[in-house]
């Protein structure tokens, strides 16, 4: 018998409550899925628009086979912002952080523990517990490294190894066995000498020199050499450990590569036998000009060769062993994650459906056979093609490589993953290419300046001790700096005042027309505050906070300044600011008045001359900087080597009809954009170049203010057109000059779009800029705390100028022209 009898509608609601809660919990596996789930995609890395054919990344084929399977989940693919060079994995950075990311995260080795500590990614903890199968496929040192503190953020569909690819053919005509590819780095390094012929632009093994790709290939030699990137201590802190006799030791073989001197069977000396491009399947490998490269190969495909070179020409070998006899290579894994961003139950269960499709045995299977109908089945795993009923294509050729792929797995190590490891590459870079272009520089040096800014920057570790006493320094320079610039406020206000005519007293206006002008004011000034000043003030606040996208900010106080302070990069920023300030204005300020002024006196064609250099304006200036990157072509068919290549057969013509030697090289490539020497200059003419032109028109203009009778009277004096240049034009356009050149001062010294595209910063950090330095501490290391810290050194050193410009602006007067 019912002690406390409940009536039949209290249970009916109480149950309906259950099923509510239940429904909207964050449980997300809940039986088959039957309501329709949008699901955003993000297209820039790893899956295609359906349309589109791309059998090798993954196929559309397979993302139609999902779309069969599960009808109730509509993808939607978008590309977001797609950005090469340097900054080509902040596009997704950049959307999560602007909360348009999408609901699957694409993810690799380095950047998972980053995406993790900023809130990103979602564990997997409910799924795998309904599916803890799926983890199987899992290679198992990859495995190891997926597990952070015991949970699993993402989810690997396609796995690679590191190997070695050699041409046999090149083996051949070198007089090597195609059948032995070196086994040690003595038997790497004499192979490589041997097909290393600089005259018809052939070497004997390639670095990528793009997207962190030479420190990307290091890292196997560090391994070998029987070191480390990064070791965790027992406190579960990582740091940096490549500065050590093993990092030196694989340091030094870099530069034995690239830049140590031999002497060639032909008694000549030669310097390096490796070669470092951007392009180096297009350039070297697939036009029969590379001995030897590293690639990735993977799961599905025994080969990662270019589709442009018969297979049967390739060779796949394991890695070199070290001296150490290490035979280390990199393993990796291109995954997904889920957005910890995303809230919704439901959406999570369908970002999982997906992601663990595409790293299944059936999407494994229409990937091959995609492959297979493109042709490429002399790629594709054997083992899959015996699957799937592609007997005839096995050959031995492909067995072999199998083979090879599974002996290199028994060495294989993930490349560098602990702490926020993103941008290992880019750090790791620095000490490469130094001893690179600068042979003599001490290895030891560099690498421990590389390490102490991967320490620093990367994974965010100072001593304690140190802090303690940058924090009392950064106090006095604080409250130093912040009594000077409210001093010069008060002075140039001021100044303002004083000189500001005194009105007559009038009429005391009515509240009518005050609350008018109040009404037609207030849009402007909401205007104003709501897109300058606010931003303004949110950018002050999280300069002391460590301020993350998905996680609260934590307060820091003046750590961000004195982490700017501190940084050597920050200061070369500085440094670098102040050189593209120097060169911009020094080289192209008053060239636009000399232009005007030719302009302004040709007899005939004035507006056809105009618009011919005005057409810079109109036109995009991404264009033109690609425009001139072309023109800064490294190899000797770039445009400006080509000039100076046809100049010099010109004077070494002139030469040899004296009966002189010729003096001059025959063939010049200069490498405009990776010289250090000639870097800055080559990032600046193009602005110079553009700007010329539109800069002449406000100059025209003014110099039709200046009266005829200040030149007639300077002619009767005999004044030359130097003279008038300098007594008549330049002191009447001397407010205008005043103003440009500090508006162009301040612009030069915050541009950063130009170095962007051309350079990204490089090389050895010789073009990076303040500008620069905060758009890669925001949107590639997600450090908008210590961005907007600079960005607010930087705006305070500009105060001065802008000051100036004030006093300057209130005593200019314009009038109009006469014609």
């Amino acid at each position: 018998m019912k002690r406390f009898p409940i009536p039949s509608y209290l249970r009916m609601l109480a149950f309906a409550v259950l099923l509510l809660l239940f429904g909207s919990s964050d449980r997300a596996w809940a039986g088959p899925m039957t309501a329709p789930v949008t699901l955003h995609l993000w297209a820039a890395w790893g899956i295609p628009d359906p349309e589109a054919a791309a059998p090798d990344v993954i196929s559309a084929d397979v993302v139609q086979a999902f779309q069969r399977r599960h009808p109730e989940i509509r993808l939607i693919i978008s590309s977001g912002l797609k950005i090469q060079g340097p900054g080509a994995e902040s596009g997704l950075l950049m959307a999560l952080a602007g909360g348009t990311g999408p609901d699957v995260i694409y993810v690799n080795m380095r950047e998972m523990n980053g995406y993790i500590q900023q809130g990103f990614l979602y564990p997997f903890d409910e799924f795998l517990a309904h599916d803890p199968t799926a983890l199987d496929r899992v290679y198992p040192g990859l495995k190891t490294a997926l597990a952070v503190d015991g949970h699993y953020y993402a989810f690997p569909w396609m796995q690679d190894n590191m190997a070695l690819y050699y041409r046999k053919d090149l083996f051949r005509a070198a007089g090597l066995d195609p059948e032995r590819p070196p086994t040690n780095w003595n038997e790497f390094y004499q192979y490589a000498q041997k097909l290393t012929d600089p005259d018809r632009g052939q070497y004997g093994f390639g670095f990528y020199q793009e997207s962190q790709g030479t420190a990307w290939h290091w890292t196997n030699f560090l391994w070998q050499a029987g070191g480390e990137v990064m070791t965790r201590g027992a406190d579960g802190r990582w740091q940096a450990s490549f500065a050590s006799p093993e990092g030196r030791t694989a340091l030094l073989f870099y530069r034995k590569l690239v830049a140590d001197p031999w002497k060639a069977p032909d008694g000549r000396i030669r310097h390096g036998v490796a070669v470092r491009t951007t392009n180096l399947v297009a350039d070297y490998v697939a036009r029969g000009r590379l001995g030897m490269w590293l690639a990735d190969q993977t799961a599905l495909a025994t080969s990662s060769a270019p589709d442009t070179v018969n297979p049967a020409l390739i060779g796949i070998a394991p890695l070199p062993a070290g001296p150490t006899g290490i035979k280390a290579t990199q393993i990796n894994a291109a995954m997904f994650g889920i957005s910890a961003l995303q809230k919704d139950p439901r959406v999570r269960r369908a970002a999982w459906e997906f992601i663990r499709f595409l790293g299944s045995e059936e999407a494994d299977r229409i990937r091959a056979r995609a492959m297979v109908d493109a042709g490429q089945g002399a790629f594709v795993n054997p083992l899959l093609l015996r699957q799937l009923g592609y007997d005839e294509m096995v050959t031995p050729h492909l067995l072999q490589q199998a083979r090879v792929r599974e002996d290199m797995l028994k060495f294989g190590k993930p490349e560098p993953y602990g702490g926020s490891a993103q941008f290992i590459y880019t750090e790791l870079d620095q000490p490469l290419e130094e001893i690179g272009l600068y042979p003599d520089h001490d290895p030891d040096v560099l690498l421990r300046h590389a390490a102490a800014r991967v320490n620093e920057k990367l994974l965010g570790y100072v001593d304690p001790n140190v802090l303690k006493e940058r924090r009392a320094m950064a106090l006095g320079a604080v409250s130093a700096g912040f009594l000077i610039v409210v001093g010069l406020v008060l002075y140039v206000l001021r100044l303002l005042g004083a000189g500001a005519p005194s009105a007559a007293p009038s009429r005391r206006r009515g509240i009518r027309d005050r609350a008018v002008a109040a009404l037609f004011l207030a849009p402007a000034l909401l205007s104003v505050a709501l897109w300058a000043y606010y931003p303004l003030a949110r950018g002050l606040v999280m300069a002391f906070q460590d301020y993350r996208v998905a996680q609260p900010p934590r307060w820091v106080g003046m750590d961000n300044f004195i982490e700017a302070a501190t940084q050597d990069t920050f200061w070369w920023g500085m440094l670098h600011s102040i050189e593209y300030v120097g060169l911009s204005l020094g080289i192209g300020f008053l060239l636009p008045v000399f232009l005007a002024v030719l302009l302004n006196e040709i007899p005939r064609g004035k507006v056809l001359f105009r618009t011919l250099y005005y057409l810079p304006a109109v036109t995009s200036g991404l264009v033109i900087l690609f425009l001139w990157k072309q023109f800064y072509d490294p190899t000797p068919h770039g445009l400006l080597n080509l000039l100076l290549t046809n100049g010099a057969h010109a004077v070494n013509a002139v030469a040899a009809g004296m009966h002189l030697p010729a003096p001059l090289p025959d063939s010049v490539a200069i490498d405009w954009l990776g010289n250090p020497r000639s870097a800055m200059l080559a990032v600046v003419l193009p602005g110079v170049w553009a700007g010329a032109g539109p800069g002449s028109i406000i100059y025209i203009a003014a110099l039709n203010t200046i009266p005829d009778e200040y030149y007639e009277a300077a002619e009767i004096d005999g004044a030359d057109v130097w003279r008038k240049l300098r007594v008549i034009v330049l002191p009447s356009l001397r407010p205008l000059l005043i103003i440009n050149f500090i508006g162009a001062f301040i612009g030069a010294f915050k541009a950063m779009e130009n170095i962007f595209v051309m350079t990204g910063g490089g090389p050895l950090y010789r073009t990076h800029t303040v500008g620069l330095e905060v758009w890669y501490n925001a949107f590639m290391y997600l450090k908008f705390g210590y961005a907007t810290a600079a960005a607010w050194i930087m705006g305070a050193m500009l105060i001065g100028v802008t000051l100036y410009q004030l006093l300057v602006l209130r005593n200019v007067q314009f009038s109009g022209g006469r014609r």
